[in-house]
């Protein structure tokens, strides 16, 4: 799958997608409890890390509009220690020595003290945290991330051995263990302040298609946490804002399956310059397959969509194909290439800024949109047997 922002199996990193709400922090210096205002600090973080001497350890507050500082201090003999005044629950980055990815995500509340340990070698994936409630529960969930990380690296090996299907199954068995760990624990605790992390595991990264109701289900509960233990925070506004819009998503996308509703109107040009409905071809079966001659996993997948066109084309089923292509001489040579012999090639040459990505609401590509012979939509995301089963089924 080629995601318009970052490519697929990259190596995992921490998409605080709950919240970037700018929280107003005051800075105090890291010798002192209290500073030049006399503003009492309430937010206590320690560590020691081997082989870091010499080095800074930097906690930045994680906002809207990117990181703030809000503490820092050179490292003595492995040791430093921090403490800030923070005005409630956030989301803050731990940076350890002068390596970029040594990062730690901590969710810190007012009086905290936390505590952290491990190497310089292996900040991000390696550290230990005491101190706070949810210590044990992070020490579990980076085991988890650090051995889906190391599977993750051997599946890259195999991109160009096995089928992308089978690429984003092996995926997806391999995120297994630590999305159970992050649904189980949320249930368990859904007001712990961890559960910021741990519903990253929860989001639907990937889309709607085989989402599992218990996500929604367990987001849920933990909003409702969040709102009674965290009134006056923002994240818990905001996580509640965006757990509405995640589960308005999945029953929009279960009535997309539902078969009633209509594909939305689309109307593009050939390369030859002729307009073309999607409406037009009502009273087929209609496979809209968005792709683009520089999405390699769509180049990929194309000979199954040709095969699957050659088979059912006299059957009433047919293709309609819009290219997120910006140069049409690199779409016309793909379409040649790859043998696309339908006629109904379409696209407005603007890349990812056509107007359909937002109409039927998809962020990567190849995509796949099912729609019956009444023009309404039956799935949306099939693929390899899955999309054959299904035009077969509906061609019978």
């Amino acid at each position: 799958m080629y995601l318009k922002s970052h490519s697929f199996l990259k190596k995992i990193q921490f998409n605080i997608v709950v919240i970037l709400l700018l929280v107003s922090l005051i800075s105090c210096g890291n010798d002192k409890k209290v500073d030049a205002n006399g503003v009492e600090s309430n937010l206590f973080i320690s560590g020691k890390f081997i082989g870091s001497s010499g080095q800074k350890a930097v906690l930045e507050a994680v906002s809207q509009s990117g990181t703030i500082e809000v503490s820092s201090t050179v490292i003595e003999d492995d040791k430093f220690e921090l403490h800030t005044n923070i005005p409630g629950l956030g989301i803050y980055q731990l940076k350890i020595g002068n390596d970029p990815e040594n990062v730690i995500i901590l969710t810190a509340n007012v009086n905290d003290d936390i505590k952290v340990s491990g190497d310089i070698k292996n900040v991000a994936l390696g550290s230990k945290i005491s101190g706070v409630e949810w210590g044990k529960d992070y020490d579990k969930y980076m085991a988890l991330i650090a051995k889906f990380s190391n599977d993750q690296q051997e599946l890259m090996n195999l991109q160009n051995q096995v089928s992308q299907e089978e690429l984003v199954k092996r995926y997806m068995d391999l995120k297994k263990p630590v999305d159970e760990f992050a649904l189980n624990k949320i249930n368990e605790n859904p007001s712990s302040a961890f559960n910021i992390v741990l519903s990253n595991s929860l989001m639907p990264t990937m889309g709607f298609i085989d989402y599992p109701q218990a996500n929604v289900d367990a987001l849920k509960k933990m909003a409702a946490a969040y709102e009674q233990k965290y009134a006056e925070s923002p994240i818990a506004r905001s996580f509640s804002e965006q757990v509405a819009q995640i589960e308005s998503g999945y029953h929009e996308y279960e009535i997309l399956k539902s078969g009633k509703k209509p594909a939305p109107e689309m109307v593009m040009e050939t390369p030859e310059g002729k307009e073309i409905k999607l409406s037009s071809l009502k009273g087929k079966v209609v496979l809209i397959d968005f792709w683009a001659s520089w999405c390699k996993p769509c180049r990929d997948e194309n000979p199954n969509v040709v095969k699957l066109y050659n088979k059912y084309k006299n059957k009433g089923f047919t293709i309609y194909s819009v290219s997120l292509d910006s140069d049409m001489a690199q779409w016309v040579a793909a379409i040649e290439a790859d043998g696309l012999i339908w006629p109904n090639h379409v696209s407005e040459l603007l890349g990812w800024k056509t107007y359909v990505t937002k109409l039927y609401a998809f962020q990567s590509i190849p995509h796949t949109v099912l729609v019956g012979k009444d023009g309404n939509i039956i799935d949306v995301g099939l693929r390899g047997k899955a999309l054959e089963d299904k035009v077969a089924e509906l061609l019978k």
